[in-house]
C-alpha cells in the first residue's frame, strides 16, 4: 500500500518514539508542483540529510553536492569525470581510512559488486522531510536510537522470516543510499567516520533505510509484534522473570 505511505510512517514514528523526522529520498528531474521552498545551496550527502531532517528540502545535483565523493556515489557524475587517482590517494594519505591505494581500490571494487551507482537514473536527487511530501520517495531514513533501530530490524522481518542483507561498511552515502535503493533492501548504517564528524552526526544516531514499497509491511505488523505496541503472554513474562539476571 504504497499510496499510504505517510500514515504508515506516521504510525511507525509515533509506535517507535522516534524524534527526528523522517527523510525521504527520490531521484527525479521534474520539479516539486507545490510552494515549499526548496534550498539550492551546496551540501554534502551526509549534511543534507541531517538538513533535511531538521526541516529543509535539499536538491542535490554535480553543481549542488558540495563532495566529490557523494557526487560520484550518487551517480551524479561518473567516476571518469573525477580524478579517481587523485581520490584514492586523498583517501589514503588525507582520510586515512586504508592502509595504501591499492586496499583503498579493493574496497572500492567490493562495494560496486554489491551495488554500483544508480548513474544516468536522474540528474538530481531530493532530501525531504515526510511532513514537506514533494513526491512519492524511493527510500525513507529513519534517524534513530539502538532500541529503535532493533525494533525496525524485528518489524522488517516479521512476515516474511527473512534477515536483511546489511551492510554497515563504505560511505555513508552509499550504504544509506545508494545500496537500499539498487538493491531493495532494507539497511542499517552508523556512516563512516568521516562524513559523522565533518558534519557533527550525534554519536548515538544510527541510520535506518527503508525502500518505500517495504514501509506497509512494517507499519502493519507493529500491534502484532511486541518490537511494535503488541504485549507480549503471561508464560512469557513469568519466563523473562525466571531467567533475567538483574531482579528488580
Amino acid at each position: 500500500m504504497i499510496s499510504d505511505y505517510v500514515s504508515d510512517l506516521n504510525r511507525i514514528v509515533s509506535a517507535l518514539k522516534i524524534e527526528k523526522e523522517p527523510v525521504c529520498v527520490k531521484y527525479t528531474n521534474e520539479t516539486p508542483k507545490n510552494d515549499f521552498e526548496v534550498s539550492n545551496d551546496k551540501y554534502s550527502v551526509c549534511g543534507g540529510i541531517l538538513e533535511a531532517s531538521n526541516g529543509k528540502i535539499i536538491v542535490l545535483s554535480k553543481e549542488t553536492c558540495s563532495c566529490f565523493g557523494g557526487r560520484s556515489h550518487l551517480g551524479l557524475v561518473s567516476t571518469k569525470d573525477e580524478d579517481s587517482n587523485s581520490s584514492l590517494e586523498f583517501l589514503v594519505e588525507g582520510e586515512k581510512l586504508w592502509c595504501d591505494t591499492k586496499t583503498a581500490f579493493r574496497s572500492r571494487i567490493r562495494r560496486d559488486n554489491i551495488a554500483k551507482p544508480p548513474y544516468g537514473l536522474s540528474d538530481k536527487v531530493y532530501l525531504y522531510p515526510i511532513s514537506k511530501n514533494i513526491f512519492p520517495p524511493h527510500l525513507v531514513l529513519m534517524l534513530v536510537n539502538a532500541e529503535q533501530t532493533s525494533r525496525l530490524i524485528t518489524l522488517n522481518q516479521f512476515w516474511s522470516g527473512k534477515g536483511s542483507n546489511i551492510q554497515m561498511d563504505g560511505s555513508l552515502c552509499w550504504s544509506t543510499i545508494v545500496y537500499p535503493l539498487v538493491t531493495g533492501n532494507f539497511n542499517v548504517s552508523v556512516g563512516d567516520i568521516s562524513a559523522r564528524r565533518m558534519e557533527y552526526w550525534d554519536q548515538n544516531t544510527i541510520i535506518v533505510s527503508i525502500p518505500i514499497e517495504q514501509v506497509h509491511p512494517i507499519a502493519a505488523a507493529i500491534d502484532k509484534s511486541t518490537a511494535g505496541t503488541a504485549k507480549t503472554s503471561e508464560k512469557f513474562e513469568k519466563f523473562v522473570d525466571k531467567i533475567r539476571s538483574k531482579k528488580i
